[in-house]
């Protein structure tokens, strides 16, 4: 071969590899779990959409931190998508703890409605402190793991020590339940429900099984007190230095439902494992879950006068619920 010849072919290999954009995800998601698959799905799709030109590289189990870290690092530019709480996001985005107020939703259906009305406005929410939205996506309705007992009243919540999520919203909320909340990220929770430095936490069934936190616990008590949506964004800062082709491959959110159906598939058969774990699971009567509501309204009200912007995204939270209840 000739030395021009070899050199065409070297110029070619690099300038191929120059256009190669390659983007770290970060998720506190397991392996295993129908959140790995979701991503590991968007990845698939965002590599044949690009011709291989966008190559994803996907880190699960909080291997870049706790959620709070991860959004701090994509907000920066250092880690271009985040996949998570809609809560850890709320950290820069006040606003959206509006969709972690406990008995804010009441159905799947309802949720998903109320999601799609604020798309918009969460879209813009977001860019303006440094965040793309991509999808939503779904973590599900919350139960308490407690060691010890059901919490089937609200009472049964008074002197708890509980893990709390990094969100003021899940602080107060523990503290209209009756419980002390301890903050806490993800990777210490099972090791401190071991050693008895909380007694419990507030999360899904499957976040449940894929931290193994229920080998923490010996109850599951299936309140439903928070539907928690979850996000992916990426990082603003980056994502306006790529080209056109691979920001239209960013923001195709066809893998959304196929993300959330995946999670809620898994739900009742997990209230299931519990049982068979040797977990007691408790349901909430209807009488008992109107104790646990009756107690929410000064999280709303202190969520309503917490930061600029909050009531007015409650009003639309609440009017989009009005109109999902005049369509059934």
């Amino acid at each position: 071969m000739s030395k021009r010849a070899l050199l065409c072919i070297c110029l070619f290999a690099a300038a191929a590899q120059a256009q190669t954009v390659t983007a770290k995800v970060g998720s506190v998601a397991p392996e295993g779990t129908p959140w790995a698959e979701w991503i590991d799905g968007i990845k698939a799709r965002m590599d044949k959409d690009t011709s291989g030109k966008l190559k994803l590289k996907v880190f699960l189990g909080g291997k870049l931190g706790g959620e709070k870290e991860m959004v701090e690092e994509t907000r920066n530019g250092n880690l271009q998508l985040f996949g998570g709480a809609v809560g850890s996001v709320a950290t820069y985005v006040p606003e959206l703890n509006v969709l972690e107020l406990p008995y804010i939703f009441t159905s799947d259906a309802e949720a998903d409605f109320v999601l799609d009305k604020l798309r918009d406005r969460v879209a813009k929410l977001l860019e303006a402190k440094g965040f793309v939205m991509v999808m939503w996506a779904e973590n599900g309705w919350h139960g308490y793991g407690v060691k010890g007992k059901c919490v089937e009243k609200v009472e049964d919540m008074k002197g708890l020590k509980m893990r709390s999520q990094e969100s003021y919203v899940h602080i107060e909320t523990y503290k209209a339940f009756g419980a002390s909340p301890v903050e806490m990220a993800v990777p210490e929770v099972l090791g401190a429900l071991q050693t008895g430095t909380v007694d419990g936490y507030s999360n899904t069934p499957l976040f449940s099984f894929a931290t193994s936190w229920y080998n923490g616990i010996t109850h599951y008590t299936y309140t439903k007190h928070i539907y928690q949506p979850g996000i992916m964004v990426i990082s603003k800062k980056w994502f306006d230095q790529q080209p056109e082709d691979i920001k239209k491959a960013l923001m195709v959110r066809s893998d959304e439902k196929a993300g959330i159906e995946g999670v809620r598939a898994l739900n009742e058969p997990l209230l299931d494992n519990f049982k068979a774990a040797g977990k007691t699971v408790c349901l909430l009567t209807p009488e008992a879950t109107k104790g646990y509501a009756a107690k929410v309204k000064p999280v709303w009200d202190l969520f309503a006068k917490k930061a600029p912007g909050n009531k007015a995204i409650l009003d639309a939270v609440l009017a989009a619920k009005k109109e999902f209840a005049a369509k059934k």
